[in-house]
C-alpha cells in the first residue's frame, strides 16, 4: 500500500533499474483508483466510513458506505459499470471543493446485515484537511515497494475535520468530527496479502497518526505518519500486538517508530465493528476504536483484512 509510481520516478532520475513497469501495471485488469473517507463524531458517538473505487480495465465501479453508533451498525456495498462520473455511485458522491477540502454526500438506504433492517440516510458534510498529505513512499525502500505491488502502487494519507449533517430516518445529527482520508492507485488484488492492518486515530486538531502494516509471503511492509502539530513524521516500523475475541480483534498495543528514531506507544480498544466481504476469500473488519497515547484519548478506524473464517 505504497506509491510505486513516485518511487519509479525517483529511481529513473538516478538511472536505477526497476523490475516493474508502471505502464504495464496500469493495463492490468485489477488496476484501481480508490478514494476513502471516514469520520467520528464524539458528541453523537456516530462513525461513518465510505469508499469509491474504479477498476476501469474491467469496467467496474464499486462503493461502500457504513454508519456505526451504539444503536446502528448498517451499510451498503455494491458494484456498477464505470461511467463518466467516477466519484459518484448509488447515492454516494465526492466533490473536491479545493485542495484538501471535499464535499461528501450520500442519499439512500443502508441495511443492518443481521436482520436486513433498512435505514434511510441523507448525509451532507464538508471534510477539510488538518495536515499535509502524507506520501507513503517516504516510509519505504525499493524492496518494500516491490512487495506491495499487488495491493497499491501509490498511497496517500491525510487527517481532517468534518462538519455538516447526517439524517438517519427522522433523526438529524449535527456533525463536528475528526477523521482520515486516503487515496490509493494501483493493482487492488484483495487476496494478495496474507493480512493488512490500517489504523488511524485523531487526538485533536493537531495530533493524529496513521499506520499500515501489510503482510505478504515475503515479509511485512510498515508505513504511515505521526503528526504533532508541525510536520508528518514518517513511520517506518510498527510492533503491533493483538488480542482477539471470537476471531475479531478486541485490543491492541503498538510501538511505532519514525525515521528519526522516535518511538510512540499507543494502545487501542475496539468499541464496535462492521464486516465487509471483499471477495470469495477475504473480509474487511472495520472497527471504531478508542486509543490512548501519552495520556490522551483519541478515536479512529482500525481496519483489518483477514481471510474469511
Amino acid at each position: 500500500m505504497v506509491m510505486k509510481e513516485l518511487y519509479i520516478k525517483k529511481n529513473k532520475a538516478r538511472g536505477d533499474h526497476m523490475d516493474f513497469n508502471l505502464e504495464t501495471l496500469k493495463k492490468h485488469e485489477e488496476w484501481n483508483e480508490s478514494y476513502y473517507f471516514n469520520f467520528h463524531d464524539r458528541k453523537n458517538d456516530l462513525t461513518a466510513f465510505m469508499r469509491i473505487g474504479n477498476k476501469v480495465n474491467k469496467n467496474e465501479k464499486s462503493m461502500f458506505f457504513y454508519l456505526m453508533s451504539p444503536t446502528i451498525t448498517a451499510g451498503i456495498k455494491l458494484e456498477t459499470p464505470c461511467d463518466d462520473k467516477p466519484l459518484n455511485i448509488a447515492g454516494l458522491g465526492y466533490h473536491e471543493l479545493e485542495p484538501g477540502k471535499w464535499k461528501l454526500k450520500y442519499d439512500g438506504p443502508i441495511f443492518n446485515p443481521l436482520d436486513k433492517t433498512e435505514f434511510r440516510v441523507k448525509m451532507d458534510v464538508t471534510w477539510e484537511s488538518l495536515n499535509p498529505v502524507m506520501n507513503y513512499v517516504d516510509c519505504v525502500d525499493e524492496k518494500q515497494v516491490e512487495l506491495s505491488s499487488n495491493v497499491a502502487s501509490e498511497h496517500y494519507e491525510q487527517f481532517g475535520k468534518a462538519a455538516g449533517k447526517v439524517e438517519i430516518n427522522d433523526e438529524t445529527f449535527e456533525i463536528e468530527a475528526l477523521g482520515e482520508r486516503d487515496l490509493s492507485r494501483g493493482i487492488r488484488a484483495w487476496g494478495s496479502p496474507k493480512m493488512w492492518m490500517w489504523i488511524n486515530s485523531e487526538f485533536s486538531n493537531a495530533e493524529a497518526f496513521n499506520i499500515t502494516k501489510l503482510s505478504v509471503d515475503e515479509g511485512d511492509i510498515d508505513a504511515g505518519y505521526f503528526y504533532t502539530g508541525s510536520v508528518n513524521e514518517p513511520l517506518v516500523k510498527s510492533d503491533i500486538s493483538l488480542e482477539f475475541n471470537n476471531g475479531i480483534p478486541s485490543k491492541f498495543s503498538m510501538n511505532l517508530f519514525d525515521k528519526k528514531g522516535s518511538e510512540y506507544s499507543v494502545t487501542g480498544e475496539v468499541v464496535r465493528f462492521g464486516m465487509i466481504p471483499v471477495d470469495e476469500r477475504m473480509i474487511l473488519i472495520e472497527t471504531l476504536s478508542k486509543y490512548n497515547w501519552d495520556g490522551k484519548e483519541g478515536h479512529g478506524i482500525a481496519e483489518f483484512l483477514v481471510p474469511k473464517p
